[in-house]
């Protein structure tokens, strides 16, 4: 049987950033099935459709990045399976991508190369010149005064939880623990190296 492998782009906003990572597993798989897209199957006693999420979004932390691939049993455009899909979901669920894959298409755990995150810190906070960070995160967007910072996750850190860097930050650095975090976006390897 013929496999078309797409790429998945969706974000999971408040209130669906409380959901654990199996349940959105299950909401994908129900939303797949309501939108009737040939979703294709594992074989054997308990088959499973046949979705691939590389890595989960901590509880709690709100994501506009959110990604899985998935495997259908007949071609579709890109833009109708977002159609399709986005029928069935919320708009804090809503799909902002998808991409057709050819077989030779690394996984994204294999072409992720950073993750940036935005911390939403208390209004009364206001950042200092000076930041104790891990090895390997960086401050990526600081707006003068404003409580809100963001900071790129790289190399060996690239899949620390934000919610430890929060951790850390009040810590080390004297900060407040933020009233809200976003993952904002993904950096991968594009095929064109770039």
């Amino acid at each position: 049987m013929e496999k078309f492998r797409y790429r998945i782009q969706h974000c999971k906003l408040a209130p669906f950033h409380l959901l654990a990572h199996l349940d959105v597993y299950r909401t994908w798989e129900r939303v797949f099935r309501r939108a009737a897209i040939p979703v294709l199957y594992s074989q054997g006693f308990n088959p499973r459709p046949l979705f691939s999420f590389p890595f989960a979004t901590p509880l709690g932390v709100e994501s506009k990045a959110e990604c899985f691939e998935v495997f259908c049993g007949e071609p579709l455009p890109p833009w109708e399976l977002q159609e399709r899909l986005n029928r069935e979901v919320p708009e804090e669920l809503a799909v902002m991508r998808v991409q057709a894959l050819a077989s030779f298409d690394p996984p994204v755990q294999r072409i992720l190369r950073g993750i940036v995150y935005t911390f939403f810190f208390p209004a009364f906070w206001s950042p200092k010149e000076e930041w104790t960070l891990p090895e390997d995160i960086t401050v990526c967007s600081l707006e003068g005064s404003s409580p809100v910072v963001s900071f790129l996750f790289k190399g060996e850190k690239v899949l620390w939880n934000p919610l430890k860097l929060a951790a850390f930050l009040e810590t080390n650095s004297g900060c407040p623990f933020p009233r809200r975090i976003v993952r904002e976006k993904l950096l991968l390897w594009e095929r064109n190296g770039g």
